[in-house]
Protein backbone atom coordinates (compact mmCIF):
# COMPACT_ATOMS: atom_id res chain seq x y z
CA UNK A 1 0.00 0.00 0.00
CA UNK A 2 1.70 3.33 -0.99
CA UNK A 3 2.13 6.21 1.71
CA UNK A 4 -0.76 8.34 0.32
CA UNK A 5 -2.97 5.72 0.44
CA UNK A 6 -2.15 5.37 4.25
CA UNK A 7 -2.51 9.45 4.55
CA UNK A 8 -5.71 9.00 2.79
CA UNK A 9 -6.66 6.58 5.35
CA UNK A 10 -5.58 8.68 8.30
CA UNK A 11 -6.51 11.96 6.96
CA UNK A 12 -9.44 14.46 5.29
CA UNK A 13 -8.77 14.25 1.69
CA UNK A 14 -7.81 17.90 1.53
CA UNK A 15 -4.24 17.57 1.50
CA UNK A 16 -1.10 18.76 -0.47
CA UNK A 17 1.90 16.78 -2.25
CA UNK A 18 5.24 18.04 -3.16
CA UNK A 19 6.84 16.28 -5.69
CA UNK A 20 10.49 17.51 -6.63
CA UNK A 21 11.56 16.34 -10.40
CA UNK A 22 14.66 14.51 -11.57
CA UNK A 23 15.93 18.23 -12.11
CA UNK A 24 15.33 19.40 -8.67
CA UNK A 25 12.29 21.15 -9.66
CA UNK A 26 9.37 20.86 -6.85
CA UNK A 27 5.70 21.09 -7.60
CA UNK A 28 2.62 21.32 -5.18
CA UNK A 29 -0.30 19.35 -5.70
CA UNK A 30 -3.24 18.91 -4.73
CA UNK A 31 -4.10 15.33 -4.01
CA UNK A 32 -7.54 14.13 -5.60
CA UNK A 33 -7.51 10.67 -5.42
CA UNK A 34 -5.45 7.13 -5.90
CA UNK A 35 -6.19 4.73 -8.46
CA UNK A 36 -5.75 0.84 -8.81
CA UNK A 37 -5.23 -0.02 -12.78
CA UNK A 38 -3.92 -3.09 -13.69
CA UNK A 39 -1.96 -3.93 -10.40
CA UNK A 40 -0.61 -0.93 -9.99
CA UNK A 41 -1.60 2.67 -8.03
CA UNK A 42 -1.85 5.69 -9.38
CA UNK A 43 -1.75 9.25 -7.90
CA UNK A 44 -4.16 11.64 -9.59
CA UNK A 45 -3.23 15.10 -8.54
CA UNK A 46 -4.09 18.68 -9.25
CA UNK A 47 -1.28 21.19 -9.76
CA UNK A 48 -1.78 23.83 -7.33
CA UNK A 49 -0.70 26.82 -9.99
CA UNK A 50 -3.84 25.03 -12.09
CA UNK A 51 -7.74 24.73 -11.56
CA UNK A 52 -8.69 22.61 -14.76
CA UNK A 53 -6.26 19.33 -15.80
CA UNK A 54 -4.99 16.85 -13.61
CA UNK A 55 -1.66 15.03 -13.51
CA UNK A 56 -1.10 11.28 -12.86
CA UNK A 57 1.56 9.50 -11.66
CA UNK A 58 2.55 5.92 -10.50
CA UNK A 59 3.29 5.20 -7.27
CA UNK A 60 6.26 3.05 -7.49
CA UNK A 61 7.42 1.45 -4.20
CA UNK A 62 11.20 2.02 -3.23
CA UNK A 63 12.36 0.44 -0.17
CA UNK A 64 10.61 2.60 2.62
CA UNK A 65 10.13 5.32 0.64
CA UNK A 66 8.31 5.86 -2.94
CA UNK A 67 8.90 7.36 -6.42
CA UNK A 68 6.23 8.95 -8.74
CA UNK A 69 6.60 8.69 -12.06
CA UNK A 70 4.48 10.73 -13.91
CA UNK A 71 2.47 9.22 -16.80
CA UNK A 72 2.53 10.13 -20.57
CA UNK A 73 0.29 7.04 -22.18
CA UNK A 74 -2.17 7.91 -23.72
CA UNK A 75 -4.05 4.41 -22.86
CA UNK A 76 -3.00 4.61 -19.35
CA UNK A 77 -3.53 7.76 -18.67
CA UNK A 78 -6.95 7.32 -20.34
CA UNK A 79 -8.00 4.73 -17.98
CA UNK A 80 -7.11 5.89 -14.98
CA UNK A 81 -8.83 9.06 -15.60
CA UNK A 82 -11.84 7.26 -16.47
CA UNK A 83 -11.90 4.83 -13.43
CA UNK A 84 -11.00 8.63 -11.44
CA UNK A 85 -13.94 10.10 -13.04
CA UNK A 86 -16.47 7.70 -12.23
CA UNK A 87 -15.47 7.01 -8.55
CA UNK A 88 -16.11 10.64 -7.99
CA UNK A 89 -18.95 11.25 -10.24
CA UNK A 90 -20.49 13.13 -6.88
CA UNK A 91 -17.86 14.77 -5.83
CA UNK A 92 -16.55 16.66 -8.86
CA UNK A 93 -18.28 18.36 -12.09
CA UNK A 94 -16.47 16.73 -14.98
Amino acid sequence: MSKLLDMLNDEALDFTVKITDTDGVTAEYEFLDIVLYKKNEYAVLLPSDDDENVDIFKIIPDGKNEKYARVTDDETLDAVFDIFRVKNEDEFDF
